[in-house]
């Protein structure tokens, strides 16, 4: 008989939105456990249980709540009740985006997995209006854990062809005693095009398609196999329903994501989870429930598999690392100065843009949102030197400064895993001044558990700056963490890539670009730079020729103060 276990021998969290998601992680634990005392302010109800060697704590959205928000408030309560959960995971249904590059059918399986700038969750519905009817998505969201995708590497090695085969074939012994999981058949699978809308029954027939046009499906091949398939990247996250086959296709385009469901975007960030989802509709006008059942069973059946791959950690374990975390009882906000170049001595003129820059940023900002500055002309015109001197005049207003070498979305990741290096080892220097740092600690409170060795190396590897990225957004929008400065240097090639998406959404911070593109207008503060005037010019060439000495010059007494 197993012994009585607390709130703190629990370590996945597992968060349905819907009750039939709860019935299917139910029907795949290997033992079930009772329950525990609730807390006066914890609203969750839970069901707890084991799966391999992991202790697990489920709960589901309150019902008829759904979207984001509620999400965020379950998740939140059970991280308060539940303090020793390594991770979480969302299971449940979603709604396919099927393309001509993703084969995507009903009952297969969407994971998700950093993509490109993604960290494998996009919330497609926030964001800005624009002119002409456009709409800037933005803002972030953290990527799975590590451990989490280290599990799923593990998991893609395999045959998946054998995976679905095994999964399949659980699903099928779990329906002959509950047959609400049955699988419907891919006769029921039907796909019509985009821009054909549903065409409803009479009664109870109104959600079925029998009274729509079968000239407007788009032939597929029949599958070989029933089993589901599995497809890796991004899923769409909002507080809306997607039921439009064209909506779908279109921000399916814009953002890649492979899925549309409504509560994982609000739990990245503050949830560490790997979101599942069995695909059960098109996210179209022809959905319906009949695939619901049978997608959520397949979806708790992979995640078992996926826990499978991960050993648990001893009790004894999980105390230390807790103890070493507490010692890190506040999150450091002042790294030492340093930029790229020294302060270049023969700096003249540009006092007027100087004081534009200086201006903008010391201004009020009411809300919880950087303020962007552009600094744009063409090559040569000294941009870069105007950004330095800046920083080298200024840097005293700002407990933190950093320099992003902008001239490719590589050079950008570089920056960010070095400026996550100064981060460490600051935060090491001042928790630990006079014992050997616990790096493990410092990575497991900035959100990077596994990215930083014992000798205080952050990771190099690209593929991992989706979650240093992630992990450097929290910083800067921490409580408190307001006086940080970005400089965005040589923003020019924007062809390949959004240099948006390496701007944190939310802290009151400063974001310095400099670019010879112009189209920063609508996101920014813009100014344009033309070539010195003829004063400033001469002085320059007299500096330059040893005739005069204008270093540490001021563009103004009344910013004498600032330099």
């Amino acid at each position: 008989m197993t012994a009585e276990l607390k709130a703190s021998d629990y370590s996945v969290g597992w968060i349905c939105a819907i009750p039939i998601e709860l019935t299917a992680v139910l029907a795949i634990l290997d033992e079930t456990y009772p329950q525990l005392d609730a807390a006066d302010d914890d609203t969750n109800f839970y069901k707890f249980g084991r799966i391999g060697s992991h202790n697990v704590v489920i709960s589901c959205l309150p019902a008829g709540r759904y979207g984001v928000t509620n999400a965020g408030i379950v998740a939140a309560h059970m991280r308060s009740k539940f303090s020793k959960l390594r991770f979480g995971l969302m299971v449940g249904v979603g709604g396919g985006a099927p393309s001509g590059d993703n084969d995507i059918r009903l009952g297969d399986l969407v994971i998700s997995q950093p993509t490109g700038v993604s960290g494998g969750v996009i919330q497609y519905d926030f964001g800005k209006a624009m002119e002409n009817g456009e709409f800037l998505r933005i803002g972030s969201l953290n990527a799975p854990p590590s451990i989490l995708l280290n599990a799923v590497a593990f998991i893609k090695a395999e045959d998946q062809a054998k995976l679905g085969q095994k999964i399949s074939e659980i699903a099928q012994e779990i329906e002959e005693n509950d047959s609400k999981f049955q699988y419907p058949g891919q006769e029921t699978d039907i796909l019509f095009r985009a821009d054909y809308n549903h065409v409803p029954g009479e009664g109870r027939q109104r959600e079925t398609c029998k009274s729509c046009d079968n000239s407007k499906v788009v032939p597929r091949p029949e599958r070989k196999y029933d089993h589901p398939y599995f497809h890796y990247g991004i899923i769409a996250s909002g507080n809306q329903v997607i039921k439009d086959g064209i909506k779908r296709n279109s921000i399916s385009a814009q953002t890649g994501a492979l899925c549309f469901e409504m509560e994982a975007a609000g739990l990245m960030n503050d949830f560490p989870c790997l979101v599942i989802r069995g695909i059960c509709d098109y996210s179209d006008g022809h959905k319906n429930k009949r695939w619901q059942q049978y997608a959520a069973l397949v979806a708790a059946i992979y995640a078992k598999e996926l826990l499978l791959q991960i050993p648990a950690v001893s009790k004894d374990g999980a105390d230390d690392a807790d103890t070493q975390r507490e010692k890190i009882k506040e999150i450091n906000f002042v790294v030492p100065f340093h930029m790229p170049s020294p302060r270049n001595r023969n700096f003249v003129g540009r006092a007027e843009k100087l004081r534009q820059v200086y201006e903008y940023f010391s201004g009020p900002n009411s809300i919880d949102i950087p303020r962007v500055f552009a600094l744009t002309g063409t090559g040569g015109m000294g941009k870069t030197q105007i950004a330095l001197e800046y920083a080298y005049r200024h840097h005293h207003d700002y407990t933190a400064v950093f320099w992003v070498s902008s001239a490719s979305e590589d050079t950008i990741r570089t920056s960010f895993i070095d400026i996550m290096q100064r981060i460490v080892k600051e935060q090491a220097r001042i928790t630990w001044p006079e014992s050997p740092p616990d790096y493990q600690a410092i990575a497991s409170k900035l959100g990077i558990p596994g990215l930083i060795d014992r000798k205080g190396t952050v990771s190099a590897n690209l593929e991992a700056v989706d979650n240093i990225r992630s992990a450097l957004f929290s910083w800067l929008q921490l409580p408190g963490n307001s006086r940080w400065l970005l400089i965005f240097d040589n923003a020019d090639d924007l062809e390949t890539f959004s240099i948006k998406e390496y701007f944190p959404n939310q802290g009151s911070g400063a974001i310095f670009i400099t670019s010879r593109r112009p189209e920063f207008s609508q996101s920014a503060k813009q100014v344009d730079l033309d070539g010195l005037d003829s004063k400033s010019a001469v002085a320059l060439l007299l500096n330059l020729a040893h005739l005069i000495d204008i270093s540490g010059g001021s563009y103004s007494e009344s910013f004498t103060s600032h330099q």
